[in-house]
């Protein structure tokens, strides 16, 4: 073999490297990274819907947070809240989310190979590929109140709950955040009489917490 045949086919091997390593790192790990994410924020929402059922559990009545002050009118005065109760039901539901976090922290799941082809096409095709993935996830929890107008002298007043997670993934070649936000209604009820307009039109989080007396 002459010396620029030598050269030649060392140039080809380099060329191939590097083909192969921006096909990889352009296509194959762009994918497994989307994959990652998506399970783990299905997995995440899955612990925060079953963290919903035992809060609901408790069965806590609207009355038992909220209590309705009228003037002598028939006009709405206030409308107060327990805030100790708010508050605590908030902590349990971070806990219960917390809890089934903890125990969905490791993920296994399988694509096949055709999906890091980068052609939809070729997507179904191929066997089985099976990725682990693993995460660390903090959660936190808060509150939202929240009035509707229903009609003359009716207003829809609604309590939810609002959770935040934040997630740092380990997957294979790479690692990333993710931050999941979910809400569900937790109480309501129709208020009967006058609600002043304020009450109503605020869009402003901080202005729906003034309506709670704390």
């Amino acid at each position: 073999m002459t010396r620029r045949t030598g050269i030649k086919i060392i140039i080809v091997f380099f060329l191939i490297c590097a083909a192969f390593l921006t096909y990889f790192y352009s296509i194959v790990v762009p994918v497994i990274r989307s994959f990652c994410k998506t399970e783990v924020e299905s997995s995440i929402r899955n612990a925060i819907n079953e963290s919903n059922e035992s809060i609901l559990k408790k069965a806590i009545a609207y009355d038992d947070i909220f209590t309705v002050v009228y003037s002598s009118d028939k006009e709405v005065v206030s409308v107060r809240a327990n805030m100790g109760l708010v508050n605590q039901i908030s902590m349990l539901w971070g806990t219960e989310i917390q809890n089934h976090i903890n125990g969905k922290n490791e993920i296994v799941f399988e694509r096949p190979a055709g999906t890091f082809s980068g052609s939809v096409f070729l997507s179904q095709f191929g066997k089985n590929v099976s990725f682990r993935c693993t995460f660390v996830a903090t959660s936190k929890t808060d509150y939202r109140s929240e009035f509707i107008r229903q009609g003359v002298n009716q207003t829809l007043h609604r309590l939810y709950l609002e959770a935040q997670v934040e997630a740092t993934l380990l997957s294979p070649y790479a690692s990333d955040k993710l931050i999941v936000c979910d809400s569900f209604l937790f109480s309501e009820s129709v208020i009967n009489g006058k609600v002043p307009d304020t009450y109503i039109s605020s869009e402003k989080y901080d202005e729906y917490l003034d309506l709670l007396d704390r």
